[in-house]
């Protein structure tokens, strides 16, 4: 049974990570997750149901549409395949259970995240926002948390993110062209001088509703320590580093390692601290 279910979670996130596909493409845009059903963005022709298959589909067709031959960015298959995994790796480290579903939630609003602060250096709202509120409204189930602790948890993400952009903008401000706006975003200069944007801010919240007060302090720490290590191999790179990096997908990362692994780095970081 454990085996059967695993290879459900994987089918249904996949299938999810096909939606989110479609969601970072069109939200952004302006357009409806609904109408019209998913095209070809190249020759605008409906793509055939059995050509929609998560994962497969794409490798079955080698990456191309079957009617103009235009090419699919393999970006799509490793996003169902991705998403597919984590809600395997859900299942099997939360059972069937209300959290398995929480955490499903979350890891599919991580992945969201992912797809459009990279592309167009936007976390949406409905991510952001949404999620706090859904991540508030799950602790009433039995298993995800208490709504106080993971309340106070929100806000105090909210607040640290506050802080530090407020902090970054002070020091920012001494320093005129130290930080320079991403290509395809110079008339929005002003929102790159701040160390984080209210984008990040608002998903430090999601993720304190989501996650509650320990595990939450892991995955913050999880992503500003991923975020460091990048942005020196990047440096060193020979990248502009007066060019910012998204950071979303710094705390998409943190934050589905804090799922897993949370509760355990949490418990060594207080023996380490009872041991000294």
């Amino acid at each position: 049974m454990t085996a059967a279910f695993t290879v459900f979670s994987f089918l249904f996130g996949s299938a999810v990570g096909s939606f989110l596909n479609v969601v970072a493409w069109r939200v952004p845009r302006g357009e409806s997750i609904v109408r019209p059903g998913s095209r070809c963005t190249s020759c605008g022709r409906p793509i055939i149901w059995y050509d929609n298959i998560p994962v497969f589909s794409w490798f079955a067709l080698r990456g191309r549409c079957r009617r103009c031959g235009a090419g699919f960015s393999i970006r799509y298959a490793l996003v169902e395949l991705v998403t597919g995994l984590l809600f395997a790796g859900v299942f099997l480290r939360f059972g069937p259970s209300w959290p398995s579903a929480k955490y499903a939630l979350f890891v599919s609003l991580l992945v969201c995240t992912v797809l459009t602060d990279l592309d167009h250096w936007i976390i949406l709202d409905s991510v952001s926002l949404g999620g706090a509120a859904a991540g508030l409204g799950l602790t009433f189930l039995p298993g995800c948390g208490s709504f106080l602790p993971h309340l106070i948890t929100a806000a105090a993400a909210f607040l640290l993110f506050l802080l530090i952009r407020q902090g970054a903008k002070l020091l920012l401000r001494k320093r005129p062209g130290y930080t320079l706006p991403p290509e395809g975003h110079e008339s929005e200069a002003d929102e790159f001088q701040g160390g984080m944007g209210w984008g990040d801010i608002k998903l430090a919240a999601m993720i304190g509703a989501f996650l509650g007060p320990s595990v939450t302090a892991v995955a913050l720490f999880l992503s500003f320590l991923t975020g460091a290590l990048v942005g020196i191999v990047v440096m060193a790179s020979g990248r502009d580093r007066r060019i910012p990096l998204p950071f979303g997908p710094f705390l998409a990362l943190g934050s589905i390692l804090a799922v897993f692994l949370g509760d355990l780095l949490w418990s060594l970081y207080l023996q380490a601290g009872l041991g000294l």
